[in-house]
């Protein structure tokens, strides 16, 4: 018998999940109920519009079942501007018979707005709701104030009916311009650290997953980090693909939320303008992961039927995700959305913090150019395709260069709290 004492050893906790949230557009609540109903739904949240609530009524019970967080978007920063505002949005209990002004939320008409919103939170068995907050075009133009008075009075109506029950998530939205702004982003900063609310989340205009520059990826690395001293989760909201997922390797947010196949850019500009018509869901399309690339359904299957080379280098082989290889990913392109950026985001989480930046390097993005150099030479029958695919390669390899030099000489000091899934909140 061996003399040599024996100790336990040191087991290493697990690293908390990065946060992914999906926000459910009018008919994802199939995709989503089965997609949760399969075990396959590791996602951190769902957002509800609340103009679909009645529609999503039953995913929000089972996704609240599950351990999924459910969150209700107000919609008031749509309901505020001449592009965003619509007539089912009016019908909402805060609708006030037309497009929002600031003095809607201020005395004792922005009292019975909130209050019936905190009401609609409550009665609808949402965990978490999207403060009503606005589109900030200047830490001058008066909604800051507004915004950050609407979210105490919001915290205080939740406390008297929930007993903090329902947590509140502040969307701070803004143009690009302003996040790059170092006086104004540290002026909303101060204004947002009273708040003590549960979660930042970013919405910024002008930025997209599929025609972010490396500079605007390497700016808002830089100005996310400002926001850590808040001692919040920060999610990046309505971006994704590979400029998201560098935004979480890079330690700048804890999280992601986009739509699925789509709502993975915010376009502040068009909400300026007045709306030329009624609002329509654009046609689903198809995630290449190996691309970072989002396809016509035509396209998709052009590109990976177009040679037995291609079919294995941008089809899809997870049989878990696609039992039938391309066939399912051409016809069930949510569900193979969901699975494959829900495999993305979880394998960055096992990641330690300090080896994201260089294994999203080698993992994710030299292999992305790597196959954007084969996509270029695709005999595409859209010739404005081959133009796009050029383009996309001499923007992949750019953010390469320039996440390389970042990640080498000014690495990470900082990283954004993860959020907290329902399961650890208890």
């Amino acid at each position: 018998m061996s003399n040599v004492a024996k100790f336990p050893r040191a087991v290493r906790p697990a690293p908390s999940p990065l946060g992914l949230y999906f926000r459910a557009g009018r008919n994802d609540h199939r995709v989503l109920s089965e997609l949760i109903a399969a075990g396959d739904a590791s996602c951190t949240g769902i957002v509800v519009d609340a103009t679909h609530a009645d529609r999503h009524k039953e995913l929000r019970a089972q996704a609240l079942e599950h351990r999924i967080h459910v969150i209700l978007d107000p919609k008031t920063m749509e309901m505020a501007t001449p592009g965003g505002f619509t007539d089912a949005q009016n019908k909402l209990p805060w609708g006030t018979g037309g497009q929002h002004r600031s003095d809607d939320f201020r005395g004792h008409a922005g009292q019975h707005l909130i209050g019936a919103l905190g009401d609609f939170a409550v009665e609808g068995g949402y965990n978490q709701v999207l403060a009503p907050t606005h589109l900030i075009e200047s830490v001058d133009d008066g909604w800051l104030d507004i915004d950050t008075q609407s979210v105490r009075s919001l915290k205080a109506h939740l406390n008297r009916e929930t007993n903090g029950q329902v947590s509140i998530i502040y969307p701070l939205v803004l143009p690009y311009s302003v996040l790059r702004d170092r006086s104004q982003r540290h002026a909303i900063i101060d204004a947002l650290r009273p708040l003590n609310v549960d979660a930042i989340w970013l919405r910024v205009g002008g930025i997209s997953a599929s025609a972010g520059t490396p500079a605007a990826v390497k700016s808002y690395i830089a100005a996310a980090a400002d926001f850590h001293t808040l001692g919040v989760p920060v999610v990046a909201d309505q971006i994704g693909g590979l400029f998201g997922l560098s935004l979480l390797a890079f330690g700048a947010v804890g999280g992601l939320s986009h739509g699925i196949t789509m709502g993975e850019r915010f376009d502040h500009g068009r909400y300026r303008r007045a709306s030329n018509g009624t609002p329509f869901t654009p046609s689903r399309k198809v995630y290449v992961p190996a691309l970072d690339l989002m396809l016509k359904p035509t396209l998709a299957e052009e590109l990976v039927r177009s040679s037995p080379r291609n079919k294995a280098m941008f089809g899809c082989r997870d049989k878990h995700c696609c039992a039938r290889g391309i066939d399912d990913m051409l016809g069930n392109p949510a569900r193979h959305f969901m699975v494959q950026r829900t495999k993305e985001v979880s394998g960055l989480s096992q990641i330690p913090e300090s080896l994201r930046p260089q294994r999203f390097l080698d993992k994710h993005l030299r292999p992305a150019t790597d196959a954007a150099v084969a996509a270029t030479a695709v005999s595409w029958s859209d010739d404005s395709m081959r133009a796009k695919a050029e383009k996309h390669r001499k923007r992949l390899d750019a953010m390469r260069i320039t996440l390389g030099n970042q990640a080498a000489k000014h690495p990470p000091v900082s990283f954004a709290k993860h959020p907290k899934t329902l399961a650890m909140t208890g």
